[in-house]
């Protein structure tokens, strides 16, 4: 159930930035956009949510709710920008090398040694993205600059999340990460408001409406799964939006950008402790 859950929500997320894509491509919008449905969306969805289950809106430590906001808001609005100038395939493989950031900051919050084997994994995935960006001196592909930036702060987002989680409720957490989300990206989606492209409400809608549908399905998901197995499954995302960006973008999917979708694959499933998860349990089931 776990798993399914949190692969949908990859599917999700990867069909939410086709559809980003299409308006970009389609219209003088921008991807931000998007980011700002999403946020506004969710947090109207959430609004109701709480409002049917009679819920409580106080939240018992507001603080780290408003650091996860303001870095997963950045993040967001990084990644959607990123799309309208790269691949979304790019965008989507970029932003999912956050789990190394999340490592490299991991020890200043909590104190803990990285493990030897993580500096491999580290630097199979530095690799990785390096193959898939194909940088030179002459040109920088700006969105894929975009996407990585998406992927350091979502790290602190993620360090922000575990420390709400320590005191506050996930309906909460998703609620107030919405509505403050939706406040911080009022002034970058502003010129996009202000002179919005009715023929894309639609596709707006409509990836808004899945970027919600990824953010419930994962957060349900990772209540069935531990984070390894967890981990692993929300990698498909990098496979899916290749997928999907070659299929119906018609988007590049050569030896390169598939040697380094694999590295930083195989890389990320290491750094969720999977294969040593996978270890053990073949050395507990030789006794």
């Amino acid at each position: 159930m776990g798993v399914l859950l949190i692969v949908l929500s990859a599917l999700a997320f990867s069909l939410s930035s086709y559809f980003g894509k299409i308006v970009t491509n389609t219209t003088a919008m921008s991807g931000v956009i998007t980011s700002f449905g999403r946020f506004f969306l969710g947090a109207i969805s959430f609004f109701l949510y709480i409002m049917f289950k009679r819920n409580s809106f106080k939240a018992p430590d507001i603080k780290p709710i408003a650091y996860r906001a303001i870095f997963n808001s950045i993040a967001i609005i990084l990644f959607s920008t990123a799309f309208q100038y790269t691949t979304i395939t790019n965008a989507n493989m970029l932003h999912m090398t956050y789990p190394v950031f999340v490592i490299l900051l991991a020890p200043f919050y909590t104190k803990e040694t990285i493990r030897k084997n993580i500096y491999l994994y580290l630097i199979s995935i530095m690799i990785g993205s390096y193959v898939v960006a194909n940088p030179s001196f002459n040109s920088i592909n700006m969105g894929d600059i975009l996407a990585l930036l998406s992927a350091i702060i979502a790290a602190f987002s993620i360090l922000s999340l575990t420390e709400s989680r320590k005191e506050n409720e996930g309906y909460i957490i998703i609620f107030y990460v919405m509505l403050m989300g939706t406040i911080v990206n009022i002034p970058f989606a502003y010129k996009d408001l202000a002179n919005f492209d009715m023929s894309a409400l639609t596709l707006v809608f409509i990836s808004s409406a899945l970027g919600v549908l990824g953010q419930i399905f994962i957060t349900w998901g990772y209540k069935y799964v531990d984070s390894a197995t967890g981990s692993l499954a929300a990698t498909s995302r990098i496979v899916m939006s290749g997928l999907i960006g070659y299929l119906f973008l018609n988007e590049p999917l050569n030896l390169r950008i598939i040697i380094g979708m694999t590295l930083i694959t195989l890389s990320l499933v290491g750094l969720s402790g999977y294969f040593d998860k996978k270890k053990k349990d073949l050395k507990g089931n030789k006794f």
